[in-house]
């Protein structure tokens, strides 16, 4: 209501519309009749199908007249995506709690996935049928759909390198079988300026997502909130979003330790619609960092925020005691293999022009890679240090200095 009221107030909507939007009111909630009409206070309106508003919400079933309102003036650009989720959003919350019992409209109400669509946009398996629809070439054997970035004046080189290490540890954490989740993605080098690389779906930058429209205050772990809280069950889907994030987080974190990913401010660092934390950009691993020896970064192992924290619910909570867990059962699998990682950055250092080689003694970055692994511990020796590795993470000062750096200097949010 407040959002509407400031839009009549600086003359951006006109009162009849805010009215319409504002609508239904409680003791007139609307129904429908016999005629494929919905009376709403005391007016008929025609049933109308969500997707025939817009294709992304085929399915849903017929728009509450508030909703429809809503969605035509954001369609019209009179509303932003943020203003339009709070609309629905209030209009869920009364259909929730209201007495009077509604047909047609339940299942789009319990959509969990209606506002999200709006919030990050277009899913990719609704794409992916849209895009299908209309093709002629769909019914082919082997059609699909996939996005990819074509990139120019950029040596990806080092970046493949790097996503097959990526890819290595996915396949050692799943011979492990441990729940420690990564999302390897296509990079292909096609000269030493041009490449190609596949696009992360249904994800978005941290930075990216607190900049967005109806993101609000509340951190990361509000988000999820957000995300979950028109499910039909909002505390068990909220729960999965955390262990999807405490899981990918301690996937990511312990690589970042192991090969050094530095450069972690929350534009390289993704979140998907499922809760999965994704690190991208591998620009500076093996000890280069922005700002060389001086680098904020060079402080910490791996990037661990008070935020990242909270969604967790705290460090005395389950969930963070299963990112401990995970971290240190990650670092037993990835050390069972430390000859093939030590063997693979060896032999591609040799006279190698990547940054993180070019001009630097690479035994020496080998022997400090074999230092990490740490071969000759045994397992406790090994997890009472990785214990301490963690312990260094938590709240540290390199990470909230880089953060603000990037802040000031780039405009990342924090």
């Amino acid at each position: 209501m407040l959002l509407i009221q400031h839009r009549v107030a600086n003359g951006s909507i006109s009162a009849n519309d805010a009215a319409a939007v504002l609508a239904p009111h409680p003791k007139t909630r609307s129904k429908p009749n016999d005629t494929g009409t919905i009376i709403h206070n005391g007016q008929e309106f025609p049933e109308i199908d969500a997707g025939d508003v817009d294709s992304r919400l085929v399915g849903c079933g017929v728009l509450p007249p508030a909703i429809l309102q809503a969605l035509t003036l954001w369609k019209g650009e009179v509303i932003t995506n943020g203003e339009l989720l709070e609309l629905v959003k209030k209009d869920f919350e009364f259909a929730k709690n209201s007495q009077v019992v509604e047909q047609n409209t339940d299942k789009l109400n319990e959509d969990s996935a209606f506002w999200g669509r709006f919030a990050f946009g277009e899913r990719w398996a609704e794409k992916r049928s849209r895009i299908a629809a209309s093709s002629p070439d769909a019914a082919t054997p082997g059609w699909d759909l996939t996005a990819i970035i074509v990139k120019s004046n950029d040596d990806l080189r080092q970046e493949a390198f790097v996503m097959q290490l990526i890819e290595l540890c996915h396949e050692a954490f799943q011979e492990a079988e441990l729940e420690l989740w990564l999302n390897p993605y296509r990079i292909i080098s096609t000269g030493r300026s041009t490449g190609i690389m596949g696009c992360l779906r249904n994800a978005m930058s941290f930075d990216g997502l607190k900049k967005r429209p109806g993101y609000g205050t509340g951190g990361i772990r509000s988000h999820l909130q957000r995300m979950t809280e028109h499910a039909a069950n909002p505390g068990e889907a909220f729960q999965i979003a955390q262990r999807n994030f405490v899981r990918s987080l301690a996937a990511y974190s312990l690589l970042s330790y192991m090969f050094l990913f530095k450069d972690r401010h929350n534009g390289n660092i993704m979140l998907d619609t499922d809760g999965h934390v994704i690190h991208i950009d591998f620009g500076f691993v093996f000890g280069i960092a922005p700002g060389g020896n001086f680098s904020f970064e060079m402080s910490t192992p791996f990037k661990l925020t008070e935020e990242m924290i909270e969604v967790m619910d705290g460090l005395r909570s389950s969930l963070f005691s299963e990112f401990v867990t995970l971290f240190c059962c990650g670092f037993l699998a990835l050390q069972a293999h430390y000859d093939t990682f030590v063997t693979l950055v060896e032999v591609t250092s040799r006279g190698s022009t990547f940054p993180c080689f070019d001009g630097r003694d690479t035994s020496d970055i080998i022997n400090k890679m074999e230092e990490r692994f740490c071969p000759d511990y045994t397992k406790e020796e090994s997890v009472a240090h990785v214990l301490d590795v963690i312990k260094e993470a938590v709240g540290s000062y390199g990470t909230k200095q880089y953060d603000y750096f990037q802040y000031l200097s780039q405009g990342i949010a924090t």
